[in-house]
């Protein structure tokens, strides 16, 4: 007569249990990889796309760094890199966001250090001339203050998880995917958010207050 106790299960082989587990990745790398091949293949809606994505983060960081009609026409000089050298991102060192953003940070360096280059370093005296600060003065200072103070204003008109939305994706410079894996929502979710809260944004902060956001 079969034993009819109920047998404890027999635990998998070691690398069983490895193979089993999922590989280690980030939330978008796949859809980061697939955009890299569409971008090699010379699709325009891949860089569409990726503008989309990644234009406000890629802003939003150059305009810490220089005036906003230079850090606009770097952004641009950025997307521009990417549309003619897609092979230069690789998608298993780095999310496409992070490439960017190092190449942008990259780019504004450049041109601080190209400003200063041209900027004689003696007068016609003879005596030495400091070189020029690129940080903003009193009255460039007291107009960040301000926008800062706008931008606040604006944002503490949203809802608690609309302001969240908001500040991780262009203050955080995540993507929708980390977004949502983070908050515990849907990416379309994410997206319906901050498609709502850039329309109430630009409401309140104006063409050139939401320039930011584009």
């Amino acid at each position: 007569m079969a034993d009819s106790r109920s047998r404890p299960a027999r635990s998998a082989p070691p690398q069983a249990e490895a193979d089993a587990r999922p590989m280690p990745s980030g939330p978008d790398a796949g859809d980061d990889a697939r955009l890299a091949a569409r971008l090699a293949r010379r699709d325009e809606t891949a860089l569409a796309e990726a503008y989309d994505r990644h234009a406000g983060a890629v802003l939003g960081v150059l305009s810490r760094l220089l005036d906003q009609g230079t850090a606009q026409e770097v952004t641009q000089d950025v997307f521009l890199r990417l549309w003619d050298r897609p092979e230069a991102f690789d998608p298993a060192r780095a999310g496409l966001r992070a490439y960017l953003l190092v190449m942008a940070r990259s780019r504004a360096l450049d041109r601080l250090r190209a400003a200063r280059a041209t900027v004689p370093l003696h007068t016609e005296d003879g005596e030495e001339r400091p070189l020029a600060d690129g940080r903003p003065g009193p009255v460039g200072r007291s107009e960040q203050r301000a926008q800062r103070e706008q931008v606040r204003a604006a944002l503490s008109g949203l809802s608690d998880t609309h302001r969240e939305t908001v500040e991780r994706a262009y203050l955080r410079a995540e993507s929708r995917e980390e977004i949502a894996l983070a908050m515990g929502v849907p990416v379309g979710t994410v997206k319906s958010r901050l498609s709502y809260a850039l329309k109430y944004l630009k409401t309140q902060l104006g063409k050139e207050g939401g320039a930011w956001l584009d």
